[in-house]
Formats: structure tokens, C-alpha cells, sequence
């Protein structure tokens, strides 16, 4: 709404996991002037990706030369990496409303378990607001990479952070900026979720994490 005031500042989105989540009409409004998306985070091949330029907007060559991409990006194209991407894209915008609900039910059956517990802190929603493949939570007086390790030994894959920032080992910069005391914010560990998880494994994660937490109340 802001930005409607400013035509002449443009704004690029960095939406580089936001296809197949059903945020496109949220990405790609009237304001929207360029927008990033990377392969692998729709089960494209590693070093793929694209960029959206609304109608009009143009962005200075990657690389000069041949004109290969509408001059954007000169050089061999990767026609397989470009073919292997485009099927993606079918497949994932193809399943998406089922991927969601899905995701949606796993991460609500989850949510509901976990919340129950005293020391425990859930970040995320489960609305529109939220990521539907996304949960957020801490355990109050473990550090996340104690959680993370934890689940390991089970062969259930959690993570601390993202994995943008996670070389900088700055694990609680946002729930910082969120002003969430250091003793959550550093407990904070995330789960994420595809369409390829079941119900059937959140129902094992809870059985283990009810394991996972009395052993963890039990040293505090």
C-alpha cells in the first residue's frame, strides 16, 4: 500500500521457497516489480532458478555477449536445468492445494501436542498468515542444537535455523529483533514440512518428542 504512493522505487521480493505455498497472489501483486525463485526449493535440479520483471521493469545483464534469456544472461543455456525446471513448476502448482492441506493437518496435529507442555514456546501460526509448511517452536532452557541432535538419534530432522544464516550461527537474530527473551530465542529449533511427510510420521515425531522432553525436564 505504501509503495503505490512511489512508482518510481522498485521492489523486488525475495521469494526464493515461496512457489507451491500458495502465497502466489501475495508475490505477484500490482507492486511487486521483480521477484527471485530458486529450483531446489521445489524439487527442481541444485542451481536452477528464475527471475520475475513485471512488464516493463528491466535489470542490467547478468553477462554481456550472445543475448541468450532476453539478454539478461549470455552464455550456453542449460536447456536440461530449464526443461527439468519448468516440469517442476507443473507438478508443484499441480498438487498444491492438496500439498497445503497436508501440511496444514501434519502441522496442526503437531501444534496441538506440543502446546501442551509447560517450557514449550510455538512461534508460528497455522492460518494464512503463516507458512503452511513451517512450525517455529522452543523448549525454555535447551539450546536448539541440543533438540536438534536429540532427534537425530531417531532419524527425525529438525533444524536450527535457516539455512541462509545458518554459517553466521545466528540462530535467534529474528526472535531477537521479536524481543523473545535469549533463553527461548536460542532454544528455537524449526521443522520443515513437504508433501512427501505424513501423518503417520508426526505421529512418531510426538511419540518422541514426549520422550525427548522428559529427558530434558529430568537434567534441568
Amino acid at each position: 500500500e505504501l509503495l503505490k504512493q512511489y512508482p518510481k522505487i522498485h521492489f523486488h521480493v525475495d521469494a526464493v521457497q515461496g512457489l507451491g505455498k500458495g502465497i502466489q497472489d501475495q508475490i505477484f501483486n500490482d507492486r511487486t516489480d521483480f521477484a527471485v525463485f530458486s529450483g531446489h526449493k521445489f524439487h527442481a535440479p541444485r542451481g536452477t532458478g528464475f527471475i520475475y520483471a513485471r512488464r516493463g521493469r528491466r535489470i542490467a545483464p547478468l553477462m554481456n555477449g550472445g543475448g541468450q534469456e532476453k539478454n539478461q544472461r549470455s552464455g550456453t543455456e542449460n536447456l536440461p536445468g530449464i526443461t527439468a525446471m519448468s516440469k517442476a513448476i507443473r507438478l508443484v502448482l499441480g498438487t498444491e492445494p492438496a500439498a497445503i492441506d497436508k501440511e496444514r493437518q501434519i502441522k496442526q496435529l503437531i501444534m496441538d501436542h506440543i502446546s501442551q507442555f509447560d517450557k514449550v514456546t510455538i512461534f508460528s501460526k497455522n492460518d494464512a498468515t503463516f507458512a503452511p509448511h513451517i512450525l517455529c517452536f522452543a523448549i525454555k532452557g535447551v539450546r536448539g542444537e541440543t533438540i536438534v541432535h536429540a532427534f537425530e538419534k531417531h532419524d527425525i530432522y529438525i533444524s536450527t535455523t535457516s539455512a541462509c544464516s545458518s554459517k553466521d550461527h545466528d540462530e535467534s537474530g529474528t526472535l531477537n529483533a521479536m524481543r523473545v527473551p535469549d533463553d527461548i530465542a536460542t532454544s528455537a529449533v524449526r521443522i520443515s514440512l513437504g508433501d512427501h511427510n505424513t501423518l503417520d510420521e508426526a505421529k512418531q515425531f510426538v511419540k518422541v518428542f514426549d520422550q525427548l522432553y522428559e529427558e530434558f525436564d529430568n537434567l534441568s
